[in-house]
């Protein structure tokens, strides 16, 4: 898989690190299409060119996404782990679901001195710095649904809804009402995606596990169950996926 050498990552400082799962920078991206999965997560992606700069929001998807990457662009994205963007955006998760939006208005920082810095070390430390500014005047509120939200995603989605809304200590609907605003997906559609993620590494090195022994593992009902599930939300089979190596940026980091 060459993605390594399309897309540099980084883990952001350790005060941002319950809120951001990563930063990602493309530089002289040959290619034309980034494959977006469904993952739980909201990205703030700013496209640079020359001397013209855009900026845009990308929902948490409920299926395969194919985004059209213009040429010659410098892309920088920030991947806000799941529920997280509500420190940092005028929208709820639930208002972006499926949607690409241009960040105006929804935006509670400016991007003002970022594009300066895609191409030199200090982009890390610039947006470590941005963020933790940020944080340090609006003092962000850990809620009962990070907990629920981190609870699902440790145990691979592995989880029952009914035990996550005893885990919230609230009722059923106003759990499920409280976690779709959150994450931008129902508590069940999120387990299912981070099953699914899960997945997806076993099936790529230093895994590389067989699928049926994949499927016993998540706890999948056969290993045809995983494979409906799994095209479902990635558009190609595992088996594919195992053959062809295919590789989604969004594989590459917890949430």
């Amino acid at each position: 898989m060459a993605i390594e050498s399309r897309y540099q990552t980084v883990t952001p400082s350790l005060s941002l690190r319950d809120f951001i799962s990563h930063y990602w920078l493309s530089l002289d991206n040959p290619d034309t299409t980034y494959v977006a999965l469904p993952d739980g997560a909201v990205d703030l992606v700013i496209q640079v060119n020359g001397a013209s700069v855009g900026s845009w929001i990308y929902g948490t998807t409920t299926a395969r996404v194919d985004i059209t990457l213009a040429q010659p662009c410098y892309y920088l994205g920030i991947r806000f782990k799941a529920g997280q963007s509500r420190h940092f955006l005028n929208a709820s998760a639930r208002e972006l679901t499926d949607r690409a939006e241009i960040t105006d208005g929804l935006l509670q920082f400016g991007l003002e001195e970022v594009p300066e810095h895609l191409a030199d070390g200090s982009l890390a430390d610039r947006l470590n710095h941005l963020l933790e500014s940020h944080l340090a005047k609006q003092q962000p509120s850990h809620h009962r649904i990070d907990d629920v939200i981190h609870w699902i995603a440790i145990n691979h989605g592995r989880v029952n809804v009914g035990e996550a809304a005893e885990l919230f200590g609230k009722s059923r609907r106003q759990f499920e009402r409280v976690f779709l605003e959150t994450v931008g997906v129902s508590a069940k559609f999120f387990a299912t995606v981070m099953r699914f993620q899960q997945a997806t590494a076993l099936m790529t090195p230093p895994f590389r596990l067989p699928l049926a022994a994949i499927a016993a593992e998540l706890g999948y009902t056969d290993q045809s169950h995983m494979s409906h599930e799994f095209k479902r939300l990635a558009n190609v089979s595992p088996a594919r996926f195992m053959s062809e190596g295919v590789a989604f940026l969004q594989d590459r980091h917890g949430h």
